[in-house]
C-alpha cells in the first residue's frame, strides 16, 4: 500500500511531518471552499440584473448562468488562472519552508473567502478575482512586515 508522500511526490523530496499533511489537507479544502464561493457568489453578481429587470425569472436565468459560466471555463480556458498566477514569483515561494508557503496560501485563501461571503451578504457586486488578487496583496505585505521586521 502507498503512502502518502509517495502518492503526493510531485512535491519532490519533501519530508511532510503529520501537521503539514494536515495543513495540505486544510489548504486544499480551502481552495474547494473559495471555487464554491466564487461559484455562487459570481453567479448572483451575474444574474442580478436581469433578475431585478424581470427580463428573466430566477429559474431560468440561475441555470443559464450557470451553462454560460460552465461553458465560458470549458472552451476559453484557464486564462484568468494563468493571469494570476502569474503574479505569484513562485521562485521565491518555493524557497521558503513549507508551513510558511502553505500559511501564506490559507490566509490568502481565507481572505478571500471571508471577503466574498461578506459583500455576498451585503449585496455588494465584487469580482472574485479581484479579492484574490487583493488577498495576495496583502499576504505579501504582511509576510514582508513580519520577516523584514525579523531580519
Amino acid at each position: 500500500m502507498p503512502s502518502f508522500c509517495n502518492i503526493i511526490s510531485f512535491l519532490g523530496n519533501t519530508d511532510l511531518s503529520t501537521p503539514l499533511v494536515i495543513i495540505f489537507i486544510v489548504c486544499l479544502l480551502a481552495v474547494v471552499g473559495f471555487e464554491f464561493v466564487n461559484g455562487f457568489h459570481d453567479t448572483a453578481n451575474a444574474v442580478a440584473t436581469v433578475i431585478y429587470t424581470k427580463a428573466l425569472k430566477p429559474v431560468v436565468a440561475i441555470p443559464w448562468s450557470g451553462f454560460w459560466n460552465f461553458m465560458g471555463v470549458f472552451t476559453g480556458g484557464i486564462a484568468v488562472a494563468m493571469g494570476i498566477l502569474k503574479l505569484v514569483p513562485l521562485d521565491a515561494l518555493m524557497n521558503l519552508p513549507i508551513g510558511v508557503g502553505a500559511a501564506m496560501v490559507l490566509a490568502v485563501l481565507l481572505a478571500s473567502i471571508a471577503w466574498n461571503l461578506g459583500t455576498w451578504y451585503l449585496g455588494i457586486p465584487c469580482s472574485s478575482s479581484h479579492t484574490m488578487i487583493g488577498a495576495m496583496i496583502g499576504a505579501g505585505l504582511a509576510f514582508t512586515w513580519y520577516y523584514g521586521a525579523k531580519a
